[in-house]
């Protein structure tokens, strides 16, 4: 039986906001889908002390949470995903399977049916970081589903970013963290890719400075184009035929242009601004040093935008860290793939395992 929370009376079923291109062709294999669940946050306040009056989080719930509310795993999809990236990852059997756990997938703010500047608000929406991204989720967590202890937080790539800083300002509300392409600091690489992300859009004569009447759709889809060659390697570009690399473009390009430009711009400002060590007064160790939880490090090797150094640099600052590098040339890619392919395959033992360790620790 699935456990439903009646926290708003808006209850949405409508379409998000775009996957990430590479996990369309696997739709097929998706979880069952749930009916989509609304928690509501009043006068939410942001770093900058910008409030927003209604915070909406859009997210859906698998599987049955138990007596002692200990099951729960939150799952926190990358930039230009929402709650539906792991749906092939749901379900009886399945990495997280929802036979042993209550799996809560969700829309971060920006973004899918979460509050976000496509509601109406544009550029006059808060600009938000990873850290108001986080504490909207703890709350949705902690207050609207009165889970006080999380069985793991996974993070993909932007994901990572949010539950590291859980990690940090909250641990005592997560028994482990999974971690797919992280980093402690957006890097100075990253950030220039960003820039050029949002003057590509900004180029769109529709742009109008944010301000504008129709979507600049033709800035989105080259900026889509643009971040391609950023989430594969070199490796793969040269194995990839003309044909291959067009159609990946092309998704690439579609995927970018389902965005409202507005959310698209304020969700990459939120990632380009990513630094743990901020609110430390810049000391990474220190902030590093917060974690207490058992934390998984997945990172690629061949990744250009999100480089392995941000990992490692996790591992050797928390206590509980195993890290592990995925044997591929995908790059930032890899830490999407799926079951059935290596790198698939290979993330899939490396979470059940960790998964495995944690009961064996309890002693469950």
């Amino acid at each position: 039986m699935r456990i439903r929370f009646a926290i708003s009376d808006r209850i949405s079923t409508g379409a998000v906001a775009g996957l990430w291109v590479f996990l369309l062709a696997f739709c097929a294999t998706a979880a069952p889908a749930a009916a989509t669940e609304l928690f509501n946050l009043p006068d939410f306040t942001f770093e900058d002390g910008s409030v927003l009056p209604d915070l909406r989080i859009a997210y859906d719930t698998h599987g049955t949470l138990s007596p002692a509310r200990d099951n729960a795993i939150l799952l926190m999809p990358g930039a230009t995903g929402d709650r539906h990236a792991f749906d092939p990852l749901i379900g009886p059997g399945k990495m997280f399977d929802t036979d042993r756990y209550f799996v809560i997938a969700l829309d971060p703010v920006g973004g899918g049916e979460s509050a976000s500047p496509a509601d109406g608000m544009g550029q006059d929406f808060p600009r938000y970081t990873i850290r108001d991204m986080m504490e909207g989720q703890y709350a949705l967590v902690s207050r609207g589903l009165g889970i006080a202890r999380l069985r793991a937080l996974v993070g993909l790539s932007m994901g990572s970013f949010v539950a590291l800083e859980w990690g940090i300002h909250h641990p005592e509300s997560a028994a482990s963290l999974i971690l797919l392409a992280p980093s402690p600091k957006a890097d100075a690489g990253f950030r220039l890719t960003i820039d050029l992300i949002s003057s590509t859009i900004a180029l769109d004569p529709e742009w109008q400075g944010g301000r504008y009447t129709h979507n600049p759709v033709e800035g989105l889809r080259h900026a889509g184009m643009l971040l391609y060659p950023w989430v594969v390697s070199s490796a793969h570009l040269e194995r990839s035929s003309a044909r291959d690399l067009a159609k990946d473009l092309d998704e690439s390009a579609k995927t970018f242009g389902a965005w409202d430009a507005n959310a698209l711009v304020l969700r990459f400002a939120a990632y380009r601004a990513h630094d743990v060590a901020a609110p430390f007064e810049g000391d990474m160790r220190a902030a590093l040093a917060k974690v207490a939880a058992p934390t998984l490090l997945l990172a690629c090797a061949s990744d250009r935008l999100v480089g392995v150094d941000g990992a490692r640099r996790i591992r050797d600052g928390i206590r509980q860290a195993t890290y592990a590098e995925i044997p591929s040339d995908l790059g930032h890619r890899a830490v999407r793939a799926l079951p059935g392919t290596p790198e698939g395959n290979f993330i899939d033992r490396q979470v059940r395992g960790f998964l495995a360790s944690l009961t064996n620790r309890a002693g469950n």
